[in-house]
């Protein structure tokens, strides 16, 4: 399995150094393309992860028409497949696949990483 357990201060200095280097990172063309975070609603993400045979979850950067950078999340089965291409009974799409977070800059948290 992934994912590990890090300390505050190690969150907070990443995400520091990341804002710091953005513009850096980006041609002019591209600086407000990334934001410095994404906020999603609990049940958005529970739905992903309430998927049958769903262990993980992943998270893919995409880009709007805008240029704007966003993450979509996908479930992820045991043997590490996006849990995608599923047809419900009536032979529909039944996708759970989560986008459009609430961007910040714009909504931002008080009190930020």
């Amino acid at each position: 399995m992934s994912g590990l357990f890090i300390t505050l201060a190690a969150a907070k200095e990443m995400t520091a150094r990341f804002k710091e280097n953005l513009s850096d990172m980006l041609t002019t063309d591209y600086q407000d393309s990334l934001p410095y975070s994404e906020t999603f609603d609990a049940d958005k993400i529970q739905a992903v992860l309430n998927q049958t045979g769903c262990v993980q979850f992943r998270g893919y950067l995409g880009m709007k028409e805008d240029k704007s950078v966003c993450m979509i999340f996908v479930g992820v089965d045991a043997t590490g497949e996006d849990i995608v291409g599923l047809l419900n009974e009536a032979d529909e799409p039944s996708d759970v696949i989560v986008e459009k977070g609430d961007r910040c800059p714009i909504y931002c948290p008080i009190n930020p990483l």
